[in-house]
């Protein structure tokens, strides 16, 4: 009676194996349906921001837009880059513009100023710590000749080797599109704040 107990048992869990190890099979079999195969999904910082559909998806505030401004800007000094993902990545930073500021900042000119400033960078061996974005709740936003501005700060924090790091504050100047999306006018230096993020 015994051995016929503990043959039931065995074959219990024999069948509890084989029903787990099926399931199991059956959820890893299926077809990675996302954009990327498995060789190809994105693994660095810039393949992650190149994946972004920003026409598609465009940041839904003026915070989120100087994020990502920030965080192509962070690519530039952080990572190694191919030349093919540079242009790429100056492409996506530049549907950030405001029209006023692609006409001032024609793209061989913004280009080749960035350029200059990375491979200055490179050249103290600095790169972007950080940086941080005021909270949305602290854009400031005004009507001026039928254009909707907004206004927000950021920090960038630098390291080069052998130094403290150093940290710096932009402004960021921001207009409403007719699509409602907020672009960038400009930036300027000004003068350090706390920053809450």
């Amino acid at each position: 009676m015994k051995g016929k107990k503990t043959a039931q048992l065995v074959g219990i869990l024999c069948l509890i194996v084989v029903v787990v190890l099926g399931v199991f099979l059956a959820l890893n079999s299926g077809e990675d349906n996302s954009i990327f195969s498995k060789e190809e999904k994105p693994n660095t910082e810039a393949q992650n921001i190149l994946s972004k559909d920003v026409e598609r998806n465009y940041p839904a505030t003026v915070r989120e837009v100087v994020r990502l401004f920030s965080r192509i800007s962070k690519c530039y000094h952080n990572e190694a880059i191919s030349e093919e993902e540079f242009q790429k990545l100056i492409e996506l930073q530049r549907k950030l513009f405001d029209e006023e500021f692609l006409n001032n900042n024609p793209l061989d000119t913004f280009t080749n100023n960035l350029t200059a400033e990375i491979d200055a960078a490179k050249a103290k061996e600095q790169k972007m710590v950080m940086y941080r974005v005021q909270k949305q709740s602290s854009v400031k936003s005004w009507w001026s000749e039928e254009n909707h501005f907004s206004s927000i700060v950021a920090s960038f924090t630098m390291n080069a080797k052998g130094e403290s790091p150093t940290r710096t504050f932009e402004e960021f100047l921001l207009r409403e599109d007719e699509a409602g999306h907020w672009k960038i006018v400009g930036w300027r230096l000004t003068d350090a704040i706390e920053i809450e993020e």
